[in-house]
């Protein structure tokens, strides 16, 4: 049992926001959250009560004096978890800066700026002699031998440049109209070849190291559908248990000298069986809710590392299936899957049992929110392909 009044200070975002909000009141711990909208989903959880409203960019001086506040109303140090590469980011300068009012289990900036700097991220790893698809790191320069090739900008504050979280090209031809279109500001992106295989061969080790680099907690697994498809977010998955994962994922801790929470993904060649890293994200992972369902609460695992507690968990419980119904659905409309096909799976999944993205019954509103904006897109995206763009 945790001592010291343990308590956490969340700074929210989105689905990764609300799962660690929930995480944190199923661990009986009490929590604070830091949000930069009111609008944000973690607003509308009943276990978001203690809430605090930061600019849509802040900065350190926005955050610290809500920090000191706390710590001084707490006569003692709460535990920060980021859930955004922002968030992630300002906790990284804070732990440079040596501030000590909260526990910082988290990266150094160094660490946390070469891991949302993709092109420093894969150049260190390929130094760690970790298994990367072929990269391009000088689209002006570099001739790719093959495609197709993923581009992707460098950071997330590249994203508005590119106008998505990245891009796919099929041949020579469309990556000369990419460069030429972007000519100038080649240097934000980098480029992989496309690793051969569906979104199944997709896996995500959701993780915490401690403060002497060891794994401490690892939740794995498979994803089954992204939004948008094949190259997007989780949308739909299944627990497995995956030790070639789990020994992956502590080497890459080991090399980073990591401390904290991480989502690390990878991706299975069908032809060859091999498994390629393609990324490391230095918060908590988006679909840490199900990490919990599963019996791995990576929120508590932080909390424990933060507190000097020994973090002992069960082995996972596999065979779950996390499902963001309404996103999976948008996802696959738009790639243009086959309506029965779809539903036909959508029943095979029913067999197992389910950890929704958004519906708890505990906490129900967050979900309902979601729903309704996801049913009026989907209105509005079946309005455009039945009567065109001006519907």
């Amino acid at each position: 049992m945790l001592m010291n009044q343990p308590y956490v200070i969340i700074l929210a975002n989105g689905l990764n926001g609300l799962g660690a909000v929930r995480s944190a009141a199923q661990a009986g711990l009490r929590t604070y959250t830091l949000l930069t909208s009111q609008t944000d989903l973690s607003a509308y959880s009943r276990y978001g009560q203690y809430r605090f409203l930061l600019p849509e960019n802040p900065g350190l001086h926005d955050i610290k004096p809500v920090l000191d506040h706390l710590y001084h109303n707490e006569n003692g140090p709460g535990v920060l978890i980021a859930c955004s590469d922002l968030s992630a980011e300002l906790l990284g300068r804070l732990k440079t800066e040596g501030y000590s009012n909260h526990h910082l289990i988290v990266p150094s900036s160094e660490t946390t700026e070469l891991l949302n700097d993709k092109k420093l991220e894969c150049l260190s790893m390929e130094e760690g002699g970790i298994t990367l698809p072929k990269t391009y790191y000088d689209l002006g320069n570099n001739v790719p031998e093959s495609f197709p090739l993923i581009i992707k900008p460098r950071t997330f504050r590249e994203y508005s440049v590119l106008g998505a979280k990245n891009v796919i090209v099929n041949a020579r031809e469309e990556l000369d109209e990419f460069c030429e279109r972007f000519h100038g500001q080649l240097d934000c992106f980098i480029a992989q070849e496309v690793i051969e295989g569906d979104d199944d061969n997709l896996w995500v080790c959701n993780v915490t190291f401690g403060l002497n680099r060891e794994l401490v907690a690892c939740f794995v697994f498979n994803r089954l559908g992204t939004m948008p498809s094949h190259y997007g977010v989780t949308s739909l998955a299944i627990s497995r248990q995956n030790q070639v994962l789990r020994d992956e994922c502590a080497k890459i801790g080991m090399a980073l000298n990591y401390s904290g929470p991480a989502m690390i993904e990878f991706k299975k060649d069908q032809n060859t069986g091999i498994y390629y890293y393609i990324e490391t994200n230095p918060r908590l992972g988006m679909c840490n809710w199900f990490d919990t369902r599963c019996g791995i609460n990576n929120i508590l695992a932080c909390t424990q590392v933060a507190y000097g507690n020994t973090v002992a968990f069960a082995p996972q419980k596999n065979n779950r299936v996390y499902w963001n119904f309404f996103g999976d659905l948008v996802a696959r409309l738009e790639d243009r899957e086959n309506v029965c096909a779809v539903l036909y799976r959508y029943i095979g999944l029913l067999r197992y049992r389910q950890v929704a993205a958004l519906f708890y019954w505990k906490d129900p509103h967050p979900a309902f929110v979601y729903s309704r904006a996801s049913v009026k897109d989907i209105f509005t995206r079946v309005k455009r392909r039945l009567f065109g763009k001006s519907a």
